[in-house]
C-alpha cells in the first residue's frame, strides 16, 4: 500500500518513517484478517486504529465478549485485541454448535 492508496498516514500525526511502518501494520493486519474492516484515523490529535466486524453478532457471541467495533491507539495494540476477539468468536460458534438442541 502507498501513501497515495492511503494519504491519510501521511498526516501532521505521522514522520515519514512512522507513516510507512503504518502503512506496512496497515497492510499486515487487514492480510491477516481479511473477515475485519481495519482502518487507521489519523486526522485527529492521536491516531485511532478501528476494526470492525461487517458480520451480524448474536446474542451468544456478545455474552462471550465479541464486538463488531472496537478501538485502540496504536496498531500494535490493536494487533494484540485481534486474535482475542477471533477465539471469543471461534469459542462463541464451538459453545453454540455443541449446546444446540
Amino acid at each position: 500500500m502507498t501513501s497515495q492508496e492511503n494519504p491519510a498516514l501521511r498526516g501532521p500525526q505521522f514522520s515519514e518513517e512512522a507513516g510507512e511502518l503504518a502503512e506496512r501494520r496497515l497492510a499486515a493486519l487487514r492480510q491477516a484478517y481479511p473477515g475485519w474492516e481495519i482502518v487507521c484515523v489519523t486526522d485527529l490529535s492521536v491516531p485511532v486504529w478501528y476494526a470492525t466486524l461487517p458480520a451480524t453478532v448474536t446474542q451468544q457471541q456478545r455474552q462471550a465478549g465479541v464486538r463488531e467495533t472496537f478501538m485502540r491507539f496504536s496498531g500494535e495494540a490493536l494487533a494484540s485485541e485481534l486474535p482475542v476477539q477471533v477465539e471469543r468468536l471461534h469459542s462463541a460458534r464451538a459453545w453454540h454448535t455443541f449446546t444446540a438442541p
